[in-house]
């Protein structure tokens, strides 16, 4: 869910920010965001501006706590996101891609309402 929680705050990000240069980064980690690597958002986005790093990591925590309270596993290792759906165990994909839903919702909100200000780009 952590790399959930990244794609959320990404987005909120893209969407608050005026910085061309931290909205091509953003554009282009965020495919492979959704598919599970996380580390271009991670790396390139929120860690460098510090508080959107908390943010997503919250965001992250609740979709986190839903597989959890679903009891949701894998079957084998695989990178997260949506293409680690075929390899859910039980045929939990529904809880799955709830959890994931709602830690990309969450890492959205909480980094909009909290996690961003557009003078924390100035120097990206």
């Amino acid at each position: 869910m952590a790399g959930a929680g990244q794609v959320g705050a990404a987005i909120a990000i893209f969407i608050k920010t005026r910085n061309q240069r931290l909205r091509n980064i953003i554009k282009g980690g965020l495919p492979v965001g959704f598919l599970g690597i996380g580390e271009p958002l991670l790396y390139g986005v929120t860690l460098p501006l510090g508080r959107p790093f908390i943010t997503a990591s919250m965001g992250a925590a609740i979709g986190g706590a839903v597989q959890a309270m679903f009891t949701t596993g894998a079957l084998g290792i695989g990178v997260s996101g949506l293409s680690l759906t075929p390899l859910i165990a039980e045929g939990k994909y529904l809880q799955y891609l709830i959890g994931i839903g709602l830690a990309y919702l969450f890492g959205f909100i909480f980094t909009y309402l909290f996690g961003f200000r557009d003078e924390m780009a100035k120097d990206i």
